[in-house]
């Protein structure tokens, strides 16, 4: 009777256990759900889709998008990070996405909330202008604030963020004479930008791409090398590095998982990804959208991250807040 009350002690303990050892190494048996906390129709939301399609061909299930949208990018994020640590929710985001809601807010998650697995896709952020502005380059622009002190615009795609900072970097570390006008979004940015309602703007590349294609928008300068864009006039632009503006800023879109996801589903899950970052079809989609798909291990995006993190805090503190007081 007692040995009988222990074979059943151990089919109650064991079995789950068995049961999740199976599933991890059946994995993937269910449908894969990729959160993008951004509406439809993005850049981010873009290429989520297309990696999406890749990922569904590399592990034979399917895979699908999930845009889980408000807080700036934090309700889909915060999603994720609550999400059961099984492999079956992936979180597809952009670095300075994460970065920039972390300096702006305090945020109810924090980096440690996840497991880093790799990231795909790197686009610098760039400043552009009209072409009826005259502008050929960043000088120019900055020459002709200078010479009107306080008339010259430059717009940021957003009221706090990447493009933020970097328009107030530029601001700041050139005592530039323009004033800093931001929008609500790519959306609105796009259209000041072709009804010429502002002498310059900073946004993610490669929006306005095609408008640059057609002569109508110049790209003045970039917050990282251009050279991974498919457009050879473009590859040389000066970097504010070159330009001799301290800052580098961009965005890296790229996978993270629930803290704990365990190790074999990972690993699998890593194979999988890098598979379909390197397929023909995906980097079919790069050539439309502007940008070679990259590869980065999942330590080295988490320290992107958290450089991002550091150097943001300093320049918001340092450009931004001070603007405020």
């Amino acid at each position: 009777m007692r040995f009988a009350k222990y074979c059943l002690f151990a089919i109650v303990v064991l079995l789950p256990l068995l049961c999740f050892s199976a599933a991890k190494a059946d994995y993937p048996a269910e449908t894969i759900h990729i959160i993008v906390p951004w509406p439809a129709g993005g850049g981010t939301d873009n290429i989520a889709r297309a990696f999406a399609a890749s990922l569904e061909a590399a592990t034979g299930a399917s895979v699908v998008v999930d845009n889980v949208v408000g807080a700036g990018g934090v309700t889909g994020t915060l999603q994720a990070a609550k999400a059961k640590p099984d492999g079956y929710t992936l979180l597809l985001q952009g670095s300075s996405d994460i970065s920039t809601v972390m300096v702006f807010q305090k945020t109810p998650f924090t980096l440690d909330d996840f497991d880093f697995l790799c990231a795909f896709y790197s686009t610098p952020t760039w400043v552009v202008a009209h072409k009826d502005r005259g502008y050929t380059d960043l000088k120019s622009f900055l020459e002709a604030a200078d010479k009107n002190p306080g008339k010259l615009t430059m717009a940021s795609a957003t009221p706090a963020g990447a493009q933020l900072l970097m328009a107030a970097a530029i601001h700041g570390y050139t005592n530039g004479k323009f004033r800093i006008v931001p929008y609500q979004g790519g959306g609105p940015f796009r259209k000041g930008m072709l009804s010429n309602e502002v002498d310059a703007g900073v946004v993610h590349s490669p929006i306005m791409l095609p408008e640059v294609k057609e002569g109508i928008i110049r790209v003045l300068g970039t917050g990282a090398p251009l050279g991974k864009i498919n457009y050879d006039p473009l590859r040389k632009t000066k970097t504010l590095n070159e330009m001799g503006i301290p800052f580098e800023v961009g965005i890296t879109r790229g996978i993270l998982l629930p803290r704990n996801t365990p190790h074999e589903v990972r690993a699998k899950l890593l194979e999988a990804s890098k598979k379909a970052a390197s397929s023909p079809a995906f980097a079919e989609f790069g050539a439309k959208f502007g940008f070679s798909p990259v590869w980065m291990e999942g330590q080295d995006f988490r320290k992107l991250l958290d450089n991002e993190v550091r150097t943001f805090k300093e320049i918001k503190e340092k450009f931004v807040d001070t603007q405020k007081r």
